[in-house]
C-alpha cells in the first residue's frame, strides 16, 4: 500500500513540475513575442533594454512570491502538529481555566504563529519588492519623462 502512495506522489510531483515548465515556456514566449520583438522592430532600444532587465526581475519576484506563499501555507498547516500549540488551544477553550493561563496560552500561540510565519512572510515581502522593482525598471521610460 505504501508503495502505491509513493508512486502517486512521484507522479504528482512530475505533473506539477511539467505544468510549471509549460507555464514558464508560455510566459517567456509571450514576453518575447508581445513585448521584446515589437520594441526591437520599432527601434525602441532604450525601452527594450529596460524590459530585458526588468522582466527577469519581475519573473524572479513572482517565483519567490509564489514559493513564499507555499512556505507560509505549509508552515501554518504544520504548526498544528506542535504539542505546545494544541495544549494552549485546549487551555484557551477551557471555560474553567484561570484568565492568567488563558492569557499566557494566547501569548505563546501568537508567538508561535509569528515565528512560524517569518520565513514565508519574508519571501512574500522579497517577492513583492522584486516585482515592484522590475515593474519600475520596465516602465523607466515613462518615469523619466
Amino acid at each position: 500500500m505504501k508503495n502505491t502512495e509513493d508512486v502517486r506522489q512521484s507522479i504528482f510531483k512530475i505533473i506539477v513540475f511539467a505544468v510549471i515548465v509549460v507555464l514558464i515556456i508560455i510566459v517567456l514566449w509571450s514576453v518575447v513575442t508581445e513585448t521584446l520583438l515589437p520594441l526591437y522592430k520599432n527601434r525602441e532600444y532604450n525601452e527594450l533594454i529596460y524590459n530585458l532587465f526588468g522582466i527577469p526581475i519581475i519573473l524572479l519576484g513572482t517565483g519567490i512570491f509564489v514559493y513564499g506563499g507555499w512556505v507560509f501555507y505549509r508552515d501554518t498547516r504544520n504548526i498544528f502538529d506542535n504539542p505546545q500549540l494544541t495544549s494552549n488551544i485546549d487551555i484557551i477553550r477551557d471555560k474553567t481555566a484561570p484568565k492568567e493561563n488563558i492569557k499566557t496560552a494566547r501569548s505563546e500561540n501568537t508567538r508561535l504563529l509569528f515565528s512560524t510565519w517569518k520565513k514565508g512572510a519574508f519571501r512574500l515581502l522579497i517577492g513583492a519588492v522584486l516585482i515592484t522593482a522590475g515593474g519600475l525598471i520596465t516602465n523607466l521610460k515613462n518615469i523619466i519623462k
